[in-house]
C-alpha cells in the first residue's frame, strides 16, 4: 500500500485551473452571436494566467503548462469576437444619428 502511494504522491498531476481555463475559453467563442459570453472568455483568461503561474512555481509538480495557454489564447479570442457585434451596432447606430436616419448600407450604389 506504500509503495501505491509513494508512487501516485510523486506523478505530476494536471492542473486543474489550466483545464477550467480551456474549457471557459472555448465555451467564449460564440459570444460573437451572444455577446454575454465576454465574462466567460474573461474568466478563462484570468485562469489561464494564473495557472501558467502556478504551474511555472511547482517546480514540475504540475503540468497542463499547454492547456493553460490555449485556455488564455481561445479566452481572449472569445472576449475579441464578443466586442465585434456590439461595435457593430453602435457603428450603425451613430452612422444613422449623423446621417438623418440613414443605414450605411442604404448609400451604396
Amino acid at each position: 500500500m506504500d509503495a501505491m502511494q509513494s508512487q501516485a504522491s510523486s506523478e505530476t498531476r494536471r492542473d486543474s485551473g489550466a483545464v477550467a481555463s480551456l474549457v471557459l475559453g472555448l465555451l467564449s467563442l460564440p459570444g460573437l452571436v451572444f455577446p454575454p459570453l465576454f465574462f466567460v472568455g474573461a474568466a478563462g483568461v484570468l485562469l489561464g494566467w494564473t495557472s501558467r503561474r502556478r504551474i511555472a512555481k511547482s517546480g514540475g509538480a504540475l503540468k497542463g503548462k499547454g492547456f493553460a495557454i490555449a485556455g488564455l489564447a481561445f479566452g481572449v479570442l472569445g472576449c475579441l469576437l464578443s466586442l465585434v457585434f456590439p461595435a457593430f451596432v453602435a457603428y450603425v447606430y451613430i452612422y444613422a444619428a449623423f446621417h438623418g436616419g440613414q443605414a450605411p448600407w442604404d448609400s451604396l450604389p
